[in-house]
């Protein structure tokens, strides 16, 4: 879906590029990273026919495709010289975990009282601000701790991740078992693009469009219907689910289908790297 979208855009930079030469087609590039160097203050590698945003992030060169990759990139410019020189990464990482912790309380409490659903998105904006800035910040100040700061993210995702699942699971809205479902599906995931960033040090924030700031999206708007709809049962071979579970689900195959897909993928590449030297 995501190539048929971007075709005619691609289309028309290569339209763009035999209009120009090769020199000045190099020269136009390296003037918008250069341009972007300056603002983000970190080097800038554009691929304008895949639409991507890469950069480095400490040792390891970061890329995100997501539909607000732009967009976050301009709020950390503009908020963090904002941010006090009291609060440190490790400040906004336990922010980040309040945020999760206030979102789960939203759902297992929402369940009962309406009026405690709009913790929800409280709790995820509080948690994007919290974990999109850790990183940023410590980048922005130029006091970077790559081994720390890279343990310390991934783990506390995890965790983050497992909070939220149990908050969704216990809420009433959907069963612990598509609950942890989900939570399977997305560790999977994480530890995919883990793996890569290993392997080929190549650290990928979100998977076509997607990323972790579109799905707390999505749940903003899940929790405004959540509060708005009432909860609504289906006896489904003995199973009595409501129509959550069958989102929650829904979402689980979907993340199932693209961690298939991406493994595949990354595994032909990957061998291909590995036995271009063999002598056949």
């Amino acid at each position: 879906m995501q190539n048929l979208k971007n075709k005619p855009i691609q289309k028309g930079f290569e339209n763009l590029k035999e209009l120009i030469d090769e020199k000045k087609w190099n020269e136009f590039v390296s003037n918008v990273e250069g341009k972007l160097e300056e603002i983000l203050g970190r080097e800038v590698k554009i691929d304008f026919s895949n639409l991507k945003i890469e950069y480095k992030r400490d040792q390891q060169n970061a890329i995100n495709t997501a539909i607000t990759a732009k967009a976050e990139e301009k709020a950390k410019e503009f908020i963090c010289p904002r941010i006090p020189k009291w609060i440190g990464p490790d400040h906004l990482t336990i922010i980040g975990v309040i945020g999760i912790v206030i979102t789960s309380v939203g759902f297992i409490l929402g369940f009962f009282n309406r009026y405690w659903i709009v913790a929800i998105p409280i709790g995820l904006i509080i948690n994007w601000f919290g974990d999109s800035f850790d990183g940023s910040i410590a980048r922005y100040r130029k006091r970077t701790r790559p081994n720390y700061g890279y343990y310390i993210d991934k783990i506390v995702d995890a965790v983050v991740l497992m909070i939220l699942a149990l908050g969704i699971g216990l809420s009433g809205f959907v069963k612990i078992e598509i609950a942890l479902l989900f939570l399977a599906m997305y560790l999977g995931l994480m530890l995919h693009v883990d793996l890569i960033t290993h392997v080929e040090n190549k650290s990928q924030n979100s998977f076509g469009l997607v990323g972790p700031t579109e799905i707390r999206i999505v749940g903003v708007f899940a929790s405004i219907v959540m509060f708005f709809m009432p909860v609504n049962y289906y006896n489904i071979y003995g199973h009595i689910l409501t129509q959550y579970d069958f989102i929650v689900l829904g979402v689980a195959v979907i993340m199932f289908f693209i961690l298939l897909v991406s493994i595949i993928k990354e595994g032909i590449k990957l061998n291909r790297e590995d036995t271009k030297d063999w002598n056949i």
